[in-house]
């Protein structure tokens, strides 16, 4: 298979592990040509027998501060549909990829970052990395497909984490399930590597068939109707005067 080629995410191999390093900007913000390129690469990989497990990282300092605001709002509000519906898209082909993938947290991962990471089977976070769902925070609400991604992560502490609106430090977010191990930023790499590779020693078939398992609860509440239903007004939500002015006074500079 040809290896496709990207321009706002970088895909790497080791053995048999392909890492998918975020890199669209300082803080690897996600807009719709990222989040369509993260589901490329997953799609890519489901169809490559030479890869056995997934690694999704940040490039620099910081796994991926969400949604890039400056250009959903530069754009007319058509975009945010097409924009939420990219996000939901990518957080479902990760969520559902039959083979193993781990999250390598290498610094902020904050709000569509940390749905991202929350995707992943295994989840290991620098020590001095922060993490959390911010949206209440900036006045915006969660489609569903990510909303039952962090139930699926968290169980019922996915709710207070939304309520909370907080960014985590390592300890905290080891201790609600967020993620699964805490290491140095020097060994995160290495150890996310370790991860992939001892997922992808197992059986293959078994270990799809045991993630589709237990990911069917999630997967049948994200396509029921009152979910959509309840999409339709979070989009609604996101486009509207008062939630546009909110994301705006966001990008202010602080005084």
């Amino acid at each position: 298979m040809d290896t496709p080629q990207f321009k706002r995410i970088k895909m790497s191999r080791r053995d048999r592990t392909a890492v998918l390093t975020l890199a669209s900007d300082k803080v690897n913000a996600l807009d719709r040509e990222v989040l369509q390129e993260v589901s490329h690469f997953v799609a890519f990989c489901e169809q490559d027998p030479g890869v056995g497990a997934l690694v999704i990282t940040g490039e620099g300092s910081v796994f991926s501060a969400g949604l890039n605001v400056n250009v959903l709002l530069g754009n007319e509000r058509s975009y945010t549909d097409g924009l939420l519906a990219d996000l939901s898209a990518a957080l479902l082909s990760l969520f559902r990829c039959p083979k193993p993938t781990v999250a390598a947290i290498n610094g902020s991962a904050i709000a569509g970052g940390c749905l991202l990471a929350s995707t992943c089977d295994k989840r290991l976070m620098a020590e001095e990395a922060r993490i959390g769902v911010t949206e209440l925070r900036v006045g915006v609400s969660f489609p569903i497909v990510a909303i039952e991604i962090l139930r699926h992560a968290c169980g019922a502490r996915a709710e207070q984490l939304i309520f909370d609106a907080g960014l985590l430090d390592a300890d905290t977010a080891h201790q609600c399930g967020l993620v699964h191990q805490r290491v140095p930023r020097t060994e995160l790499q290495s150890e996310a590597m370790v991860a992939a590779e001892q997922l992808a020693s197992l059986d293959p078939d078994a270990y799809a068939l045991a993630k589709a398992s237990t990911r069917r609860f999630a997967l049948a509440a994200m396509q029921d109707e009152d979910g959509r239903a309840v999409d339709v007004l979070v989009l609604d939500h996101w486009k509207n005067d008062d939630t546009r002015a909110s994301l705006e006074r966001l990008l202010k500079p602080k005084a």
